[in-house]
């Protein structure tokens, strides 16, 4: 009886986080992300807590601004713009947010944020410095993908622990063939991110809707256009090859970001495949 509780209350939690994480934008409150949720506003709180580690408004509050920081460093909208955009009422609301959250003010820190990327563009252009494995980008149109995950939170160095239980659990309950498609969604730029707050999620690919349980949950990515880049080598190099990605390509091809997260596809992965030869396609959302 305890496993089905813990499992209903882990069920409740994914479906809390995806309203959250959905509506970054709007105006919410702790009984609407109840009600999503399905259980009791006056009991949610601590439930909410117990698992995330975190109270709803401190996640909520993380996420709108780590979200508004990736726009004052990837677009061209206004401060204006960011802050209503990231769910904030008045631009001199978000400003004390920001700078109490980040230590410094949102226009300091977009002015610091481009003359960073600039100094990587110059830096490129006099050296050509690229990671050696990594392919010219490809254009392709995708169809929405539906996905089993688990939420992982924390290092990457400890995401395989949440393939090994999605992999077994889709053994027991869905026809599988001997090697499912695997793909990881990543939420957080780790330049931003504390550590031990980066959200990962490990999903492996299905054909149609399937019924949560526990800490699996079902995902629907949209489809659309995506900017592909092939990637040979370890896992452990991937932050130098979305540094280049997004520092480098997404200016010199002058795309637009849609507000949606990247994509890893895994085409060669462990354990039939040595670090240096796993092969790993980069999905980027653009406009």
């Amino acid at each position: 009886m305890r496993s089905e509780t813990n499992n209903s209350y882990l069920e409740a939690i994914n479906r809390a986080i995806e309203f959250i994480e959905s509506n970054l934008s709007t105006s919410i409150s702790l009984e609407d992300i109840a009600a999503y949720s399905f259980l009791s506003k006056y009991h949610f709180h601590r439930v909410f807590k117990a698992i995330v580690g975190h109270t709803t408004k401190e996640y909520l509050t993380r996420l709108r601004l780590e979200k508004a920081a990736l726009l004052l460093k990837n677009s061209d909208k206004t401060i204006q713009e960011v802050a209503y955009y990231c769910g904030y009422k008045s631009p001199e609301t978000f400003s004390r947010a920001f700078t109490h959250f980040f230590s410094t003010t949102p226009s300091l820190f977009r002015k610091q944020s481009k003359q960073a990327l600039q100094n990587k563009m110059t830096l490129h252009e006099e050296t050509s410095i690229k990671p050696i494995q990594l392919s010219d980008p490809t254009i392709v149109e995708m169809k929405d993908l539906n996905l089993a995950y688990i939420r992982h939170v924390g290092s990457y160095e400890k995401v395989g622990r949440s393939f090994q239980k999605l992999i077994f659990w889709a053994g027991r309950n869905l026809v599988l063939s001997w090697k499912p498609t695997t793909l990881g969604i990543v939420h957080d730029d780790p330049s931003l991110t504390e550590e031990s707050n980066i959200r990962f999620d490990a999903c492996i690919l299905v054909t149609k809707e399937i019924q949560a349980k526990g800490e699996v949950a079902h995902k629907k990515v949209n489809g659309g256009k995506f900017a592909v880049f092939r990637y040979t080598g370890p896992y452990d190099s991937f932050y130098p090859v979305y540094d280049y990605i997004y520092s480098i390509c997404l200016f010199e091809n002058k795309w637009t970001l849609r507000d949606e997260p990247a994509l890893e596809w895994y085409i060669k992965s462990p354990p039939f495949t040595k670090p240096e030869y796993l092969v790993t396609d980069f999905y980027l959302p653009i406009i």
